[in-house]
């Protein structure tokens, strides 16, 4: 079960409370399934956070979120996904293309699957940003 603590204009709290209950199970390698593994056919769209990866899906759906940039980096290549859009947070784990989004692109080009990543073109900013900002 996922917690994202939302003020009332919208915007995420900052809240030191739990964001994650995982109810005995590791975090590491996991993923949030915002749509159902049957509808994920050809292509898949990844980010660290869901409101990133629900942006993202705006352009291209289905889309799954990766909870952090460790999970994001270490993303396995998926039997039957020929193509993989990343939605790239542009934060203190790099800049341009951070670590974690370079890392998953280079092991699922190596596989020789269609890699794109989308960054946000400001530093600190990230994909659901960009969108709010267009909105």
């Amino acid at each position: 079960m996922h917690f994202t603590w939302i003020r009332s204009d919208g915007t995420k709290a900052d809240i030191k409370r739990p964001r994650l209950l995982l109810f005995g199970h590791p975090k590491a390698g996991g993923v949030i399934r915002l749509w159902p593994d049957e509808a994920v056919t050809y292509g898949l769209a990844v980010a660290e956070g869901i409101e990133s990866a629900l942006s993202i899906a705006h352009a291209h759906a289905p889309a799954w979120s990766c909870f952090d940039a460790g999970n994001l980096a270490s993303f396995p290549v998926l039997a039957g996904i020929e193509s993989l859009v990343i939605a790239a947070d542009h934060d203190a784990a790099g800049t341009g293309i951070p670590r974690a989004s370079r890392a998953c692109a280079e092991r699922w080009a190596a596989a020789g699957r269609e890699v794109y990543v989308v960054a946000a073109p400001t530093r600190g900013q990230d994909i659901n940003d960009v969108a709010r900002c267009a909105a």
